[in-house]
């Protein structure tokens, strides 16, 4: 069996960022380190953190002293300002492109647009930047543009792992709607790109491996993006996860990870994959 690895592999520059700061940060003697939510959507890098010392606490009300971690989500800007009230030490790890979005966002308001945030209204990073724009509205759907007040300019921006509904197709329905809609497109490079091969890549092969954390939004939507375009896909967190009879009479098989994924961990399963074929071949 050959396996065909997509060339954007392991974490994501902003996730790569946060997790090396993050190390900094517990390896500080005597440091009191807490964020809010994991750092990394990926079961064994969180647990790594951990035993250097990362506390993880649902919210800043819990956190009474120390330094406070922010991901490459980012914050609400009440929990910052929450933070400095407590004198707590803030070490800023949102990702850059998340910051983009925040910077584009007041852009737009403070020349006059409604602001339009198209992500998921659940999702830490969509709650921060909703925070830079108060009486933002946030959509996740098409269907959802009808419902909306009347406007006459709308600054429109979105989540940079947005996987939902096109953002185009939003865009497009909210220009019917509104005489002047200005939209950013604030999907990262990284998801875009992880997105596009994930379809090209599933119509060569017949399997399809996905390598990340099971609450990782943007992996699973590569597992069915894969699984659209043609190949039996296998979302895993790791290789003890795989088996043999997902590859018996394959000839090519696929192997990509979410952007929370450390690249040795997909080296790990690709060298289980190669084992488990090797078996297969020798019964």
């Amino acid at each position: 069996m050959h396996i065909r690895r997509a060339k954007t592999q392991g974490f994501c520059f902003g996730v790569a960022i946060t997790v090396k700061k993050a190390e900094e940060a517990v390896a500080v003697p005597g440091a009191s380190v807490t964020t809010l939510g994991h750092v990394v959507h990926n079961p064994q890098m969180v647990k790594k953190l951990e035993d250097a010392g990362l506390k993880n606490a649902l919210s800043i009300d819990e956190v009474q002293s120390g330094t406070l971690f922010v991901r490459a989500h980012g914050l609400p800007t009440d929990v910052y300002e929450k933070a400095k009230a407590k004198n707590l030490t803030i070490v800023d790890a949102t990702c850059p492109m998340v910051t983009k979005i925040h910077v584009q966002a007041e852009k737009l308001k403070s020349e006059g647009y409604k602001i339009v945030v198209v992500g998921d209204p659940n999702h830490p990073e969509v709650k921060g930047t909703l925070s830079h724009v108060p009486g933002a509205w946030c959509i996740a759907t098409p269907e959802e543009i009808d419902a909306l007040p009347r406007a006459s300019r709308v600054g429109v921006v979105v989540q940079s792992t947005w996987s939902g509904t096109g953002f185009t197709e939003i865009v497009r329905r909210l220009s019917e709607k509104y005489y002047e809609v200005r939209a950013v497109n604030t999907i990262c490079t990284d998801t875009r790109n992880r997105q596009s091969e994930a379809q090209s890549l599933a119509r060569d092969v017949q399997v399809m491996v996905v390598v990340g954390g099971k609450s990782s939004a943007n992996t699973k939507h590569l597992a069915d993006l894969a699984e659209t375009n043609g190949a039996r896909s296998f979302h895993i967190e790791g290789p003890d996860e795989l088996q043999a009879a997902w590859f018996e009479g394959v000839a090519e098989a696929g192997l990509m990870s979410g952007a929370s994924t450390p690249g040795w961990l997909v080296d790990a399963v690709e060298t289980r994959m190669n084992e488990l074929t090797d078996l297969a071949v020798a019964h």
